[in-house]
């Protein structure tokens, strides 16, 4: 959700209070409404967070997601309550569709969940907003068991220190490697320290031994997402700041489009033409793919195995990614698809985070949670995951390798659908040869200008 959007909500909520002490009768009658539905939802906060005289404690925990999600979710809800009988968990799942707009609302009123699950990039909006969640540094839970540079992160819900949310998962870039090509062509992709220049020099080394056979299974949306924006970062930082302002140069951009070109060139890609046939995600319905025609599939942790299934004939590994000796920026970034946050109107905060710490390092509630939340954010989590089959070894060790590099997230200009639509038209353009690295950093440089705040 926007911060226009929240903005708006939060607009609406002072306009209400402005309204009621002025205007005619009737606009009082619908305020003293307002006042009195506002007022029944606080009491309602106040009977459903509060310890009742019995000293048991009631928490209302809120997010979205599937039914396997809800199921796992709910039944370790069930578990915390049976080791703990003074505690009630209300659960209250539901979809993503206006998930956002419903908790601005509740959290200016007071009357959120104790417990949320919040998209990372709506985060920052509600933190700029108000001062609505607990630290979890200053509670019980054991933070320990996460990796310190993850959680560290403001994208996993670290602001200025403050540990407002922590990451329910891992999501990040992967380079999947067909293993049995790899040694066929006597090619490492695996390697410590591997460059982009080594990527080139393998791709060539593809192709004097098998002209049908590409380094890589890429189109112009993979092209952009894994190979453009991880060098714009390297060789020149986030493209736009956090206010907005284009801050990339045209320089940096011809660099990034020189490499495209050679990814063209060399035929460490499938011609554009070819590309053209498998549009977005498709990728693992490419006919080369599924033949053993590429040696890479650049891809996500999240669709590795789908890939794998695609060609489920030879052997994988996770690949290294590549990060210049100069970059400005590790240019690849993982980070989480949700955080969960203790809100500040929760009455029993300690309670609420002695939930979370069974939640995030229980072994039966890691268990119980497997990937329902992607790939888990612990260590052990990831071990259980494995061992019960739900992760492969491949994706863990992707996981890893992403893990390692602390890349800046995409901005939320440059990674707007405007703008990854300005640069796959640039990368296909490049592709069929209609613009040189110099042109196409000229075009972006205009197109991103007219983006910016």
């Amino acid at each position: 959700m926007k911060k226009k959007t929240i903005s708006l909500v939060l607009a609406a909520m002072m306009s209400i209070g402005m309204l009621a002490g002025c205007g005619s009768s009737s606009s009082a009658d619908s305020s003293a409404a307002q006042s009195t539905e506002a007022a029944e939802s606080a009491t309602q906060a106040e009977t459903t967070a509060a310890t009742d005289a019995s000293g048991n404690v009631t928490l209302r925990f809120a997010w979205w997601g599937g039914d396997e999600r809800n199921e796992a979710t709910q039944a370790v809800i069930d578990q915390y309550e049976e080791a703990h009988p003074g505690v009630t968990i209300e659960a209250e799942p539901g979809s993503n569709d206006g998930y956002h707009d419903k908790l601005a609302t509740q959290l200016a009123s007071g009357t959120a969940p104790d417990i949320v699950q919040i998209d990372p990039e709506t985060m920052p909006t509600f933190v700029d907003a108000g001062d609505y969640f607990v630290d979890l540094n200053t509670t019980s839970i054991d933070m320990s068991t996460f990796d310190a540079d993850y959680i560290a992160q403001r994208v996993n819900g670290n602001f200025d220190g403050k540990q407002l949310g922590l990451p329910t998962g891992i999501a990040g870039p992967a380079f999947l490697v067909d293993t049995t090509k790899a040694e066929q062509f006597g090619i490492d992709l695996t390697k410590e320290g591997i460059t982009w220049e080594d990527w080139i020099d393998y791709a060539k080394k593809v192709q004097e031994q098998d002209p049908e056979t590409y380094l890589f299974c890429a189109n112009k949306e993979y092209i952009t997402n894994l190979f453009v924006y991880p060098l714009a970062k390297q060789y020149g930082g986030p493209i736009f700041d956090e206010d907005g302002k284009l801050v990339t140069t045209e320089e940096t951009l011809t660099k990034v489009f020189t490499y495209v070109k050679e990814l063209y060139d060399s035929k460490a890609v499938a011609p554009a033409s070819y590309q053209a046939s498998y549009v977005g995600d498709d990728i693992q319905a490419d006919a080369n793919w599924i033949a053993g025609k590429y040696v890479v599939a650049p891809c996500y942790i999240s669709t590795m195995d789908v890939m794998v299934a695609a060609n489920p004939n030879d052997e994988y590994t996770a690949g290294a990614l590549p990060v210049m000796a100069d970059a400005k920026d590790d240019g690849f970034a993982s980070n989480t698809p949700q955080l969960l946050s203790i809100t500040n109107s929760c009455k029993n905060p300690e309670v609420a985070a002695d939930f979370l710490n069974y939640f995030f390092n229980d072994e039966k509630a890691q268990e119980t949670l497997g990937a329902t939340r992607s790939v888990p954010p612990t260590e052990q989590a990831r071990k259980i995951c494995e061992e019960d089959g739900k992760i492969s070894q491949v994706v863990t060790d992707a996981t890893t390798n992403a893990m390692a590099l602390n890349g800046t997230p995409n901005d939320k200009i440059s990674s707007s659908s405007e703008a990854k639509a300005i640069l796959f038209d640039t990368v296909e353009a490049i592709g069929y040869g209609q613009m040189s690295p110099e042109e196409a950093a000229a075009t972006v440089i205009d197109e991103f200008s007219a983006l910016q705040k």
